[in-house]
């Protein structure tokens, strides 16, 4: 229905109400409005398009002036329980710096929009891959729950080009046993246990951080993961061991190999931490490891779990096998993983195929 309505600002002194009452998927009894029409025909074109869209979808976007900003908090509040401890200090760290002062102060309706969404990555040229992914992300958690919420219809953001001129340095995915041999017999006792850990099993470092000696049966060869340390935060007095992991699929019992074995069974005669890799009785800082690994021997701790993974493709473990030592909750994840060793494998094996013994005998190259 339309009706007029009293407006000052309007140059004939009244605007045009479109209006009418609805059910929605639910059945439950709603009420649609929206006021400002300067013609008739206008506020009968959007009552058409209105009708029509509620027949497609059986819902109504509500009238909202929400910002990104406001949207996202409400999603965290939300739905922020989905995601780990560490994901979500790292969520709110890339809203802080990369979002909240600048396009967050946006309409969330402007978020519907291709064009504004590209115009924002265009604007990250200068910005790495890593930090681009990570707001992409977050533009598309809140979109999709300002779908749910009838904020917006749909977001392209899916569509979007990522714009970067800066390459972040490729790091070594595979660690191979040399060099990982090298770092654990140079390293101090903490950081060595913590990667021979991490080489040996594939689990993740806040996880590694957060075992004690009863975590380990040594006499039925099994770890058992049950809690993971959140380090985020600068202040060593600030991390804190939870009982909430990753995924619902992290919790569980993994086997302990015999190098593993033979190494913990070593460490701990001589050191008696309330967990199994402090320093000094206390945590260490996480960032100072990976600086270190980064540093003197070219791999982050991160690489240990790809390598752990390679080993097992190396090997023919079976997709559902690696997903279970993995702990993915979604064997996609374990499926991608081997689908990128398996490209890996491909250029390997046509490198070699085609590897020269002489370079002399390589054809010279011509020059126009």
């Amino acid at each position: 229905m339309i009706r007029k309505r009293p407006a000052k600002k309007a140059k004939n002194g009244y605007t045009y109400q479109v209006y009418f009452y609805y059910r929605d998927i639910f059945d439950k009894r709603k009420y649609y409005s929206k006021s400002g029409f300067l013609t008739k025909k206008e506020a009968q074109i959007h009552e058409t398009e209105m009708k029509s869209r509620l027949k497609e979808k059986g819902s109504l976007n509500q009238e909202t002036n929400k910002t990104f900003n406001e949207v996202f908090k409400e999603f965290m509040e939300t739905e922020g329980d989905r995601f780990a401890l560490n994901t979500i200090e790292k969520k709110e760290r890339t809203f802080k710096k990369y979002i909240r002062n600048s396009f967050g102060t946006s309409k969330i309706t402007l978020f519907s929009n291709y064009a504004f969404l590209q115009e924002i990555f265009n604007g990250f040229e200068d910005k790495t891959m890593s930090i681009v992914r990570a707001t992409k992300d977050i533009i598309k958690n809140v979109t999709s729950f300002a779908i749910k919420m009838g904020y917006i219809d749909n977001s392209p953001i899916s569509l979007v080009t990522l714009k970067v001129i800066e390459k972040e340095k490729k790091e070594m995915n595979v660690v191979p046993f040399e060099v990982f041999l090298k770092a654990y017999n140079e390293l101090e006792d903490c950081y060595a246990i913590t990667i021979a850990i991490g080489y040996y099993t594939g689990m993740r470092i806040a996880e590694i951080l957060a075992l004690k000696k009863d975590d380990i049966d040594f006499e039925n060869n099994l770890i058992s993961i049950n809690n993971q340390l959140i380090y985020s935060g600068r202040n060593i007095k600030d991390y804190q061991v939870v009982s909430k992991l990753k995924t619902k699929k992290s919790k569980d019992f993994i086997p302990l190999n015999d190098q593993l074995k033979d190494l913990l069974i070593e460490y701990l005669k001589t050191h008696h931490s309330k967990y199994i890799c402090q320093k000094n009785n206390q945590f260490y800082y996480v960032s100072n490891l990976d600086r270190i690994l980064k540093r003197e021997y070219d791999f982050t701790f991160h690489n240990l779990r790809h390598t752990f993974a390679s080993t097992l493709y190396e090997n023919d473990v079976d997709i559902k096998t690696t997903q279970e030592l993995l702990r993915h909750s979604n064997v996609n994840t374990t499926l991608n993983v081997y689908t990128h060793l398996k490209e890996t494998k491909k250029l390997d094996t046509i490198n070699n195929v085609f590897k020269t013994k002489d370079v002399k005998s390589m054809p010279k190259m011509k020059i126009n």
